[in-house]
């Protein structure tokens, strides 16, 4: 390998670290959250999930009693 191409390579290989690195940090940046966001975030996870049971149950009750009435926003479960 002469020179020219030797500080080549090494000067792509360069790039491709300091790039890979940038990446690395603004994405740790962006997953970094406050506790505030951690707090909120697990507040909407248990309203969603309870939100979801309650939906459920409608619909196991209403195959139960054989209503087979659409209800409002039935397509959206689907």
């Amino acid at each position: 390998m002469d020179a020219v191409s030797w500080l080549t390579f090494v000067l792509i290989a360069a790039l491709i670290v300091v790039i890979i690195v940038g990446i690395l940090r603004f994405w740790k940046s962006e997953l970094n959250m406050s506790d505030e966001e951690i707090a909120l975030e697990k507040r909407i996870s248990v309203l969603n999930e309870g939100q979801a049971n309650r939906r459920r149950d409608d619909e196991i009750v209403r195959l139960l009693r054989g209503d087979e009435q659409r209800v409002v926003g039935d397509d959206e479960r689907r």
